[in-house]
């Protein structure tokens, strides 16, 4: 037995070193990643701040239970069980007692400190905030003491309550079972020992319950009740003044506590929280209901005006709908081919690829190797040969997921599958081939259609790179592969990435952090070797800075032959005064006041601050100096990237739905309530809502292209267009937001309603059914409207692909203008349709929309090639579309030959032999 009991005891301990040794292995590898990527501050910080908030809030907890306890034990040399018991129990007061007394006390404070611990971010905000310099008309209280203030007083006075809470409980109970506390018949007897210190704990708590209450009438800031958010006529009429009073009972149930010490009695204090139980049930709920239902209802209009105002005032502050510029847009139906001819770039980025089928395209023609994945597709802009071009771009990453089995080595998936390799980017309007997308950059290594280069390829930090990786070891990297008779490129890393591996301790902290022998004794590793961890971007940019919140979308960006990646940041807050909160996110507060940079190849991060007017980013800017920089700072090829965020866009368009309305009485009948509107989307035609997309238009009273996100606005159960928001993107206007109200005394279609002339056309309708006969698919694309000087033009791509090998082929593209609706298998042959044929070639290399003999020959050649092709691959339905694509060139070839085409047209050989 005593054998066994060591043996427990080693094991124990055994467990217990091993939990301590993790534990600092991962603090002391914490603190030489946060030194290596140059933001040690911001971590000493953040654990200096949580240390300290943990500690004082522990030691509180600790405090306030062991000095309540050793008052139960003041002054007694003998115990004697009481409570609950048939017989007394005598116990001396030893040592063991006040031992006990400790470990209870350090429980409680150990939890009391965790609990603090969390929020440090709340405290150091407090002792930080920057005023955002505009008050509440209800209190006169500037914004930021809601944001800042009201969350650390409501902390302390939740901590204060739980710990007196806890130490009144703990009290009783050992007054309880010592005696001086005793349960009769309609009263509770309490000796004078027991009543001075219940009463005194009492009295505190009804202290910080006035208090609570008083933190309750600031929380009518948020409060639901009325027409709209915020405070209302009954709130600021009924709530306030109920609090008022529970205040005052509150303090005097303090006082009575007090008072009942000198008289001997706890009665008073039974008495007091009674009375603060019914008043809080009568004047706190009754009252405030009561004058809802039968005062403010029946004419609530009149009532809650003011209100209302408040609330749309600040709801637009919040959320920088008072920054967008409202503009009228006439919608005209007046475009004519010059006026296409004289906006080539628009032209040139109509969009055609939608990053949805293009992931797929990428995945089966560009992914090349079962290791190499594609997490989603990007859109940018690039100057390329001089022109200015939207574009899809995607990095091909390594997933080592995807690995054999028996690939899956350590030596594999830590030293030598280290990184993806390269991006794949295609222009947005061009097509090859049967509608395949041309390339601007493909294949491995990456070949280059344009004065675009990639010097830098390698990836070795993505959205898709979740394990450790060590480099500069003795066994070569893969860099990417070659031809199956050819062995693939090895390298080594040259970058500054990883924390140096030259220590015994190094090697021995990170074997266990990660749980993995092999660090510590692989001969591979040597003293130049650099372990590289939080490889993910996410990972990396929310360990540096957690309190921002990111957006999901991160994207890559080729300057200067090397690959970047840029992640938007926000600072955001539910604690507005006024403010609607967000349906779908809960804040009511917003600002896109960071941007992320992060270097693919060698991980180096960089925050820029992209608001200096955001209070709240100007806190954590005083509260970890040196982690922001500039946005001037950012280097002009990196800042031509930078875009728009969609998901700040889209937060901001769902509030708009209803904020731009800024009459109250508008408002509050929701007269012009917005709707996002719907559009067909993919190939089971159902309706979905419009996403936002980036375009390249050239804005009214503007003369040069810029890039732009915009969404459109339906009337709610209406689907014309009523409006369309734009926000710019371009560094030299970034962040400007213009609003086109379109004329209410006219109809503008919506998409819905252009869908649906879509869907009805007889030739767009045959073409489809026929296209989806035989085991293909057909994928009605994203519909855009595209604005041109005072008019909007809807253009929607329509592709095709196999259902069982997935590569979308872009076969028409659908477009609508003033009432007329045409498929064109080109961007130029459907132009043609809707503004005229015979277009002469426009300015910068423009071509016109009709095309001539020799170019519907080479169609028709082309077409001839691909039927071949297909026969071969036994590919019929393919076969069978090629076949009707050739005999619509041929028609058209014969329109233009005047039959010439048709009296010796080369017919394909049939398949059946």
């Amino acid at each position: 037995m005593r054998q066994t009991r060591w043996l427990y005891i080693l094991i124990g301990l055994a467990a217990l070193l091993a939990v301590a040794g993790t534990g600092l292995a991962t603090f002391y590898t914490n603190i030489l990643w946060f030194q290596k990527v140059g933001y040690l501050s911001v971590f000493m910080k953040i654990l200096s701040a949580r240390a300290t908030v943990g500690l004082l809030g522990g030691l509180f907890f600790f405090l306030v239970t062991y000095v309540n306890l050793r008052i139960v034990l003041w002054n007694r040399t003998q115990l004697t069980l009481v409570g609950g018991l048939v017989m007394p129990v005598p116990l001396s007061v030893t040592r063991r007692v006040g031992t006990f007394m400790l470990l209870a006390s350090a429980v409680v404070g150990v939890l009391g400190g965790l609990a603090a611990y969390t929020q440090w971010h709340v405290i150091l905000a407090f002792f930080y905030q920057t005023p955002f310099g505009i008050a509440d008309p209800l209190f006169g209280k500037d914004a930021g003491f809601y944001i800042f203030s009201l969350p650390f007083i409501r902390l302390v006075q939740q901590h204060l309550w739980v710990a007196l809470v806890a130490a009144s409980v703990v009290s009783a109970a050992a007054y309880f079972l010592f005696g001086d506390l005793r349960f009769a018949p309609r009263r509770v007897i309490l000796d004078r020992r027991a009543r001075t210190h219940l009463s005194v704990l009492a009295a505190s708590l009804f202290a910080l319950k006035a208090w609570g209450y008083q933190i309750s009438i600031w929380d009518l800031m948020y409060s639901p009740r009325g027409a709209a958010f915020g405070p209302s006529y009954t709130d600021v009429n009924a709530q306030v003044p109920a609090y008022k009073i529970l205040v005052v009972v509150a303090a005097l149930g303090a006082v009575l506590s007090l008072m009942g010490i000198a008289i001997r009695s706890f009665k008073w204090v039974g008495y007091s929280a009674a009375a603060l139980v019914v008043l809080g049930l009568l004047a706190g709920y009754a009252y405030p209901s009561f004058m809802q239902q039968f005062t403010v209802s029946p004419n609530e209009l009149a009532y809650e005006i003011p209100f209302i105002e408040h609330n749309i005032r600040f709801t637009r502050s919040a959320f920088g709908l008072d920054r967008i510029e409202s503009v009228s847009f006439p919608a005209t139906e007046d475009l004519t081919i010059a006026d296409i001819q004289a906006t080539p770039d628009i032209v040139r980025n109509f969009r055609l690829w939608d990053y949805r089928v293009m992931k797929d395209t990428y995945t089966q023609l560009q992914e090349i190797r079962m290791y190499y994945k594609f997490n989603d597709v990007d859109i940018d802009r690039y100057r390329i040969g001089g022109q200015y071009r939207q574009v899809l771009l995607s990095a091909r990453e390594l997933d080592i997921g995807s690995l054999p089995q028996d690939a899956r080595t350590w030596i594999n998936l830590h030293l030598k599958y280290t990184h993806g390799y390269g991006i794949v980017m295609s222009p947005i309007s061009e097509m090859e081939g049967a509608g395949r997308p041309s390339f601007y950059f493909s294949d491995i290594p990456p070949v280059s259609a344009t004065d675009l280069q990639v010097l830098r390829p390698e990836l070795y930090f993505g959205e898709m790179a979740n394990h450790y990786i060590i480099v500069n070891t003795k066994e070569p990297e893969f860099d990417y592969p070659r031809s199956d008779t050819e062995a693939n490129e090895p390298t080594f890393y040259s970058g500054t990435a990883g924390v140096p591996l030259k220590s015994f301790l190094t090697r021995l902290a990170f074997a266990l952090r990660f749980a993995d022998y092999q660090i510590l004794v692989s001969g591979a590793i040597t003293p130049e070797s650099r372990l590289v961890m939080r490889r993910n971007i996410y990972d990396r940019i929310q360990t540096v800075a957690p309190f921002f919140m990111y957006d999901n979308d991160p994207y890559i960006v080729l300057a200067e032959g090397k690959l970047y990646w840029i992640v938007d940041g926000y600072t955001v807050s539910a604690n507005y005064p006024y403010s609607q909160p967000d349906s779908e996110t809960g804040i009511n507060y917003i600002r896109n006041s960071v941007k992320v940079v992060i270097d693919a190849y060698d991980g180096t991060l960089t925050f820029y601050q992209a608001d200096t007017d955001d209070p709240i980013i100007n806190t954590y800017a005083k509260i970890f100096p040196g982690l922001l920089k500039p946005l001037d700072s950012m280097p002009s090829y990196l800042k031509e990237h930078i875009r728009y965020p969609v998901e700040l866009f889209r937060i901001q368009s769902r509030v708009l739905l209803t904020y731009h309305m800024t009459d109250p009485r508008v408002f509050y009948n929701k007269e012009d309530y917005w709707e996002t509107p719907k559009e067909i989307y993919g190939g089971s035609r159902m309706e979905q809502p419009v996403e936002p997309y980036y375009i390249v238009t050239i804005l009214p009273g503007e003369t040069e292209p810029e890039y732009l996100l915009i969404t459109p606005f339906t009337p709610r159960g209406k689907p014309n267009m009523t409006a369309w928001l734009g926000a710019r993107c371009d560094p030299d206007k970034y962040g400007h937001m213009v609003l086109f109200l379109l004329p209410k005394s006219k109809l503008v279609p919506g998409p819905m309603q252009v869908e649906s002339l879509f869907s009805q056309n007889p030739a767009i309708s045959q073409a489809t059914t026929l296209w989806g006969q035989g085991g293909s698919e057909v994928i009605r694309g994203n519909l855009i409207s595209i604005p041109i000087k005072n008019s909007l033009l809807y253009v929607e791509p329509l592709y095709i692909q196999a259902a069982q090998v997935k590569i979308p082929e872009l076969k028409r593209v659908l477009m609508y203008y003033g009432g007329r609706v045409v498929m064109g298998t080109t961007i130029e042959d459907a132009l043609g349709q809707l503004f005229g044929d015979g277009l002469p070639e426009g300015p910068d290399g423009l071509p016109g929309p009709g095309r001539d003999v020799a170019g519907l020959a080479a169609d028709a050649a082309r077409l001839w090639r691909e039927a071949q092709d297909l026969i071969q691959a036994g590919d019929w339905a393919g076969y069978g579309r090629a076949i009707e694509e050739l005999g619509r060139v041929l028609s058209e070839l014969e329109s233009l030959t005047g039959g010439s085409a048709a009296e010796s047209p080369v017919m394909p050989e049939s398949p059946i032999q």
